[in-house]
């Protein structure tokens, strides 16, 4: 009897917390080949405590197909990099960070978020509005910086009922599920054999 006690009580504590997640697709969204260059994280654009624990996530993830040739690009002190690259950048651009950078490939993150307040968001025309919500959209790129090409992009958007939220930083929470949405797809469609 404690048992099915117990399995109600969690079953009602994790339903309670409603979090909602979806992922739209841009125009470079096939697989990542891992298997050759030197890749760098550019810095991630995020509120504070988002950014460190996302970078942690992503210096995580890519290490797992890319080992030490992945770094990112706030330890590495000899880039003459922008503080930003813009999303979708030109091609002129992205061969622009090659100069700066000895690198062959480049990640760039960008965060955004808000309480109450879409003005900015691409969220799809079914997604609605409920009082006491944060929202959040993370986007991830990657460039080819011999190419100088994008050759992947993905959007992701998530909301959380704040009052039915068990952290006391909801927002980090939506941008945490938001990156992990666009990992998994990495990790679905990628090549991920790991050279050394």
């Amino acid at each position: 009897m404690k048992r099915i006690i117990c399995f109600l009580f969690l079953f009602l504590l994790f339903s309670c917390n409603t979090t909602h997640y979806f992922v739209y697709s841009k125009n470079h969204t096939y697989g990542i080949d891992f298997s050759n260059g030197k890749w760098l994280v550019g810095e991630i654009e995020a509120n504070p405590y988002a950014k460190d624990k996302l970078a942690t996530l992503v210096l995580k993830d890519f290490s797992e197909y890319l080992g030490e040739r992945v770094k990112y690009s706030l330890t590495e002190k000899s880039l003459l990099l922008p503080k930003q690259v813009p999303l979708n950048p030109s091609k002129s651009t992205i061969l622009d960070l090659k100069k700066g950078a000895s690198f062959d490939y480049y990640v760039n993150i960008k965060c955004k978020n808000a309480k109450n307040d879409l003005t900015g968001f691409e969220f799809p025309d079914h997604f609605y509005y409920k009082k006491q919500m944060s929202f959040a959209e993370v986007t991830l790129e990657v460039y080819d910086l011999n190419l100088g090409e994008i050759i992947y992009s993905q959007t992701s958007g998530g909301s959380i009922e704040d009052e039915n939220s068990f952290t006391n930083k909801p927002t980090t929470t939506v941008i945490v599920g938001c990156y992990n949405k666009i990992i998994n797809d990495i990790k679905k469609k990628s090549i991920k054999t790991m050279s050394k």
